[in-house]
């Protein structure tokens, strides 16, 4: 009889309101085509999300940056997908208290380069508002993305190719800034 006081008091086999679903993934498309890689990309940016950023880039990733950061930085020259997420890791860390951060991209072209290889050339401007006072928050430049369908038939960022657009500071800057 005390069993049956004890569970008629509680709630145990009561229903309950559901939880919200878990929001921490962020904002991902299935990059079934080449235009949601440079999408997710931006929203990686924008939310400062390293798994998505990581999910958005090939293995055999190779990164070129400007020639003026090659011949400042000797971090380059073994520069693999690896660097790419200590690089965006580190520069989400410094900015993650803030907000506003964006990759805008104008000036676009996508080539076909063949079934499986599109080419985006881009003018961008980058916009991330970190806490190092010694590094800028705003970058510029031009990109060449070599975007690659994978055997599964997904897409990703397989090469960039960064330039400069006269003394602004580049992203291959950022990228270096944030590695040291």
């Amino acid at each position: 009889m005390l069993i049956g006081i004890a569970l008629s008091g509680c709630s145990l086999f009561s229903t309950r309101e559901p939880e919200d679903p878990l929001t921490e993934s962020g904002t991902f498309i299935q990059p079934d085509t080449p235009e949601q890689v440079v999408e997710n990309l931006q929203a990686a940016i924008a939310e400062l999300n390293t798994l998505n950023y990581r999910r958005s880039i090939a293995e055999s990733f190779v990164f070129r940056p400007t020639a003026t950061a090659v011949a400042r930085e000797s971090l380059f020259s073994s520069w693999s997908k690896d660097q790419e997420e200590q690089y965006f890791s580190a520069m989400s860390a410094a900015a993650s208290l803030n907000s506003g951060h964006s990759l805008q991209l104008s000036d676009q072209s996508f080539t076909l380069i063949d079934a499986g290889k599109f080419l985006l050339d881009a003018t961008y401007v980058l916009t991330i508002n970190h806490r190092r006072t010694e590094v800028p928050v705003r970058v510029q430049g031009r990109l060449r993305w070599l975007i690659e369908q994978s055997t599964e038939g997904l897409w990703s960022l397989t090469d960039w190719t960064d330039q400069e657009l006269g003394s602004e500071a580049s992203w291959s800057d950022l990228k270096a800034e944030f590695m040291k």
